[in-house]
C-alpha cells in the first residue's frame, strides 16, 4: 500500500474527521442531529467501545441524552443519574480534561466537563481503558471546544427562531384581535391558536362579574365547554382565584395535588385537569380575568410556553376591556338616538359602528 496516501496517516484522518465535525456542526438544525455526529466522530477518533453525551439548556430549563456504541459489561446510566452528576459539574470549577478521581458518579464512562461560554452546558462520557484515552487525550480535547462552540452557536439560532416564531404568533393574534367585528367568535380562535401553539388539550377564559365576586366563563374550549358556558364561581376561589389575586402568572403541572384546585367543573364534566397555566387578564390597573391554558399534551408546560401565553393574555385583556367599553357606548348611543323604550334591537355584531336600524330606516329616504 502507499504510505503517502492520507488515509494511513493517523494524523491526517482525525483532521479530516475534524474537519468533518466542523462542518456538520454549521448545518445541524437540532441538538439531536449534532449529537449524532459528535459521538460518531468520537468513537472513529477514540476507539471507544461506547459514548454518551449528556446537555442542559438553561433556556428554558431541559436535558438531553444521547450514547452510541455497544456496552458490552456496563449498564448505560439513566437520564436521573447524569443529572446528579452534571450538578456535581456545576457546582466545581474543573478543567477541561477528565474529571480528577472521586467527581465522577459514573465510574463505568471517563467523563469529560463541555462549557459554553466558560460555564458547564454537559459533559461527554467514553468508555475506555484508561491507558487508551492517554494517546488521544490532546485531541479530544479539541473536539469537545469545538462542540462547546458549535452547541452555544445552535441553541442561540434556535433560541432566535424561537423569539422569531412567537413575534410571528403574537403578531398573528394581534391582529385577529384588532380586526375582531365579534369578540367571542376571535376569542374562540384565539384559545384554539394558543392550545395549538403550546399543545394543550383545552383553554378557557374567566371574566369577573360587575361587582367583581364572581367568575363566568366568557369563552371555553375543549371538552368541557358545555358545562363551562352556562358555569360561574366566586372569584375567591380555584386556582383562577389565587392568581387574580396575586396578579402572577402561575404553570401548575400538578393541578390535582393543589389545595387551591376548584374541582366542581372536572367533577360535573368528567373531564380530568391534569395541568394549567393560569394568567390574570388586566388592562392597566383594571382586573378583567383570567386565561387557562389546560392539559400540555406532551408532557409539563414550561416556563417558554408561559412567556408566550403572557404576551397574548395582555392582548385579551385590553380587546376585552374595549370591547366592555364599546359596548357602553353603543347603548348609550341608542338611548340618545331613539329614547330608552323605543329601541327595536341592532343585533350588530360587536365592533361594528354602523348605526341602528331605526337610525338606518329614517335616513333611508335621504340616500341618494
Amino acid at each position: 500500500m502507499d504510505a503517502s496516501r492520507p488515509e494511513n496517516h493517523p494524523a491526517a484522518d482525525n483532521a479530516h474527521h475534524l474537519l468533518s465535525l466542523a462542518e456538520a456542526a454549521l448545518y445541524c438544525r437540532d441538538i439531536a442531529e449534532l449529537a449524532d455526529i459528535f459521538l460518531k466522530t468520537v468513537l472513529r477518533l477514540t476507539e471507544a467501545p461506547a459514548a454518551l453525551l449528556y446537555v442542559s439548556d438553561e433556556r428554558p430549563a431541559s436535558s438531553c441524552l444521547f450514547h452510541a456504541g455497544l456496552l458490552t459489561d456496563t449498564a448505560l446510566p439513566d437520564k436521573s443519574a447524569c443529572e446528579a452528576q452534571f450538578k456535581l459539574l456545576a457546582q466545581t470549577d474543573l478543567p477541561a480534561g477528565p474529571l480528577p478521581p472521586g467527581q465522577g458518579l459514573l465510574p463505568q464512562f471517563i467523563l469529560y466537563p463541555i462549557k459554553r461560554q466558560e460555564r458547564p452546558c454537559g459533559f461527554l462520557g467514553l468508555a475506555q481503558n484508561e491507558a487508551s484515552r492517554s494517546a488521544q487525550e490532546a485531541m479530544l480535547l479539541q473536539v469537545l471546544a469545538l462542540l462547546g462552540h458549535a452547541l452555544n452557536n445552535l441553541l442561540e439560532r434556535l433560541d432566535c427562531e424561537k423569539q422569531i416564531n412567537n413575534l410571528n404568533a403574537y403578531l398573528s393574534v394581534s391582529t385577529m384581535i384588532a380586526q375582531a367585528l365579534d369578540l367571542r367568535d376571535v376569542l374562540e380562535a384565539v384559545l384554539y391558536f394558543c392550545m395549538d401553539r403550546v399543545a394543550a388539550e383545552a383553554a378557557s377564559v374567566l371574566l369577573l362579574d360587575f361587582a367583581k365576586e364572581n367568575f363566568r366563563f366568557y369563552s371555553a374550549e375543549g371538552p368541557a365547554k358545555p358545562v363551562l358556558l352556562t358555569a360561574s364561581f366566586p372569584a375567591d376561589q380555584g386556582l383562577a382565584g389565587a392568581v387574580l389575586a396575586t396578579q402572577q402568572a402561575e404553570v401548575i403541572n400538578e393541578v390535582q395535588a393543589d389545595p387551591r384546585f376548584y374541582s366542581k367543573f372536572d367533577d360535573d364534566s368528567g373531564f380530568t385537569t391534569r395541568n394549567m397555566i393560569a394568567i390574570p387578564l388586566t388592562a392597566g390597573a383594571e382586573k378583567i380575568g383570567v386565561l387557562e391554558i389546560i392539559n400540555k399534551i406532551d408532557g409539563p408546560f414550561t416556563d417558554d410556553d408561559l412567556l408566550f401565553l403572557q404576551t397574548i393574555a395582555e392582548e385579551i385583556a385590553f380587546a376585552i376591556r374595549n370591547a366592555k367599553l364599546f359596548e357602553v357606548v353603543v347603548k348609550s348611543y341608542c338611548k340618545q338616538r331613539q329614547g330608552l323604550n323605543t329601541c327595536k334591537g341592532c343585533k350588530r355584531p360587536l365592533g361594528s359602528w354602523t348605526p341602528c336600524v331605526r337610525y338606518r330606516e329614517e335616513t333611508a329616504g335621504l340616500e341618494v
